[in-house]
């Protein structure tokens, strides 16, 4: 059971962590461009910093429980709550600001049908929100399989 907690609590708090980077990100991005849509350089940067936040935490329950499984399971929670902080959460605020309410003006009507289009977003959601559990848990594995399978060097003893 004790576990379990570890578990949950690390997957929400690097989840939260890395979906607040990227939110930032994101939301700078938009002030600097203009546009709704992430560019690939906000893109590659919240990407590094989600692979570099869940692998850390991966190699930091590796050394607490000696097993990765615990590492994989806190990778899917917390990648799964960036990605829906990276998406939904963004896409919230976004709306609101007057950067995203200019960059809607200026859709097509094509293109705004499809941007209000609920049911549309929420398979799309689903459609990332199942990746990013995957590739959340993978990231989180192979930080605690690098940590117990490359072991840093230990000091040597003292004389």
């Amino acid at each position: 059971m004790a576990r379990l907690g570890l578990v949950l609590r690390e997957g929400l708090v690097f989840g939260l962590i890395a979906g607040v980077f990227s939110l930032v990100i994101r939301l700078v991005a938009l002030l600097a461009t203009g546009t709704a849509m992430p560019n690939p350089f906000s893109s590659f940067v919240t990407t590094a910093l989600t692979l570099l936040l869940i692998g850390g935490a991966g190699r930091k329950l590796a050394a607490a429980t000696g097993t990765t499984t615990p590492s994989l399971q806190m990778g899917a929670l917390a990648g799964g709550i960036s990605e829906l902080m990276r998406n939904l959460v963004a896409a919230i605020i976004i709306s609101y600001l007057p950067a995203g309410q200019s960059a809607f003006a200026h859709l097509t009507p094509a293109a705004k049908r499809a941007a209000t289009d609920t049911s549309a977003l929420a398979v799309a959601l689903g459609q990332q929100l199942g990746l990013a559990i995957v590739v959340g848990a993978m990231i989180g594995w192979l930080g605690a399989w690098a940590l117990l399978r490359f072991q840093p060097p230990r000091e040597p003893p003292v004389k």
